[in-house]
């Protein structure tokens, strides 16, 4: 995957759009969204969702389950940037990496991807 420029999202928009693509029982708890695509953090996966073609008709779900991950590193907004960054290093796939806007909290999203990597 590309270095996304995503921006934090409402679960709720998340679930309007895509709730197909969620288990029962399964809970967001973080959401980016760059124009058309979204990565979401749940109580069970990281959920990447790529839409494509020109009427956006066309769409990607990749499923990760947090066991794939095998390292993430996190890079906070300096004094001048604009954008923090996070990585997902994945087993068996291509690293997950997007840029957020300095105001999502990635210090919540560090301590919960920290808490799923620990068990």
């Amino acid at each position: 995957m590309g270095l996304l420029n995503a921006t934090a999202a409402d679960p709720r928009e998340l679930i309007d759009k895509h709730g197909e693509a969620l288990s029962d029982g399964e809970t967001v708890y973080f959401v980016y969204k760059t124009v058309r695509d979204y990565i979401a953090f749940t109580n069970w996966r990281v959920l990447y969702i790529n839409v494509q073609g020109l009427t956006g008709s066309k769409r990607e779900y990749l499923t990760v389950p947090y066991r794939s991950i095998t390292a993430f590193s996190i890079e906070t907004a300096g004094t001048f940037d604009l954008d923090a960054e996070l990585s997902i290093y994945l087993s068996g796939h291509d690293a997950i990496e997007f840029k957020v806007g300095r105001n999502a909290d990635v210090r919540a999203l560090q301590s919960f991807l920290a808490q799923k990597l620990d068990r």
